[in-house]
């Protein structure tokens, strides 16, 4: 089993560029009358789970990295080779049958869940929402031949709106071999790749863009843990300001050497 040589902290925010659903249950129907919900924590504030930014990342860097996929739409390493040539699985972990695999396989990054920063939701902003947090928009389908609406498709979706900002996003990617230094441009272009994506559902008919702001990138070697002296503050970030996906691709040369 590999050795942790250090983890690299990755923090910064999430804004709405345009209102975001991320689904949650329905049961019983607390809002009244909405028929698609967001997902909330407990307390009833929206949130993005960090499965669903994980998943997405991931899925993007698939196609970008053009890796295969079976019959389900799923990118599987089918042996030691292929997960030795696949940055993906390094990076986001493996999936489904690895028996045929015969190295360890470590999930380089972890996602945690990121929260709504409430003040971002201003008094103006909720006059004009029919929730607390939330916005309801109707939807329909139209029949084609006709121009009309066609009966019984109308229905409410919840969403969070533009404007909104999510704060606090922790990542953490793990550092085992010193190859690993190199995988991690790919964590940001896999963020830039989500700008000019979605992020939650509907993205074809709008919903879900989004832009990752304020991104502080912070290195902690082994021996960092062992000491104590752990760099989580701004001063000690190593992007040097290179606040925004782009900036990090960018300054990547600079951010790997300071990885040491």
């Amino acid at each position: 089993m590999s050795e942790i040589l250090g983890k690299v902290i990755i923090t910064g925010n999430i804004e709405v560029v345009t209102g975001i659903r991320i689904g949650g249950s329905s049961g019983g129907l607390k809002i009244g009358g909405v028929d698609l919900n967001v997902i909330t924590d407990p307390s009833g504030v929206p949130y993005i789970p960090g499965s669903s930014l994980k998943g997405k990342t991931r899925t993007l860097m698939e196609r970008f990295h053009k890796r295969p996929f079976n019959d389900r739409g799923v990118h599987l390493c089918q042996n030691t080779d292929d997960y030795n040539n696949c940055r993906v699985c390094k990076i986001w972990g493996t999936l489904g049958d690895v028996r045929k695999i015969d190295v360890p396989m470590l999930t380089r990054l972890f996602i945690s869940d990121v929260f709504l920063a409430q003040h971002s939701i201003t008094r103006e902003m909720q006059d004009n929402m029919e929730l607390q947090w939330t916005e309801v928009k109707f939807e329909t389908a139209i029949n084609r031949i006709t121009g009309t609406a066609l009966q019984g498709s109308l229905r409410q979706v919840e969403r969070v709106p533009a404007g909104a900002v999510f704060k606090d996003m922790h990542m953490v990617f793990n550092v085992y071999e010193e190859e690993d230094k190199e995988l991690l441009k790919d964590l940001f272009i896999a963020l830039e790749l989500v700008e000019h994506d979605y992020l939650g559902g509907m993205g074809s008919r709008g919903y879900g863009r989004v832009a990752f702001s304020d991104l502080m990138v912070f290195w902690n070697p082994r021996e960092a843990y062992e000491s104590g002296n752990l760099a989580l503050v701004p001063g000690r970030a190593i992007n040097n300001g290179a606040g925004t996906a782009p900036l990090c691709v960018q300054e990547f040369k600079k951010i790997r050497e300071r990885l040491t």
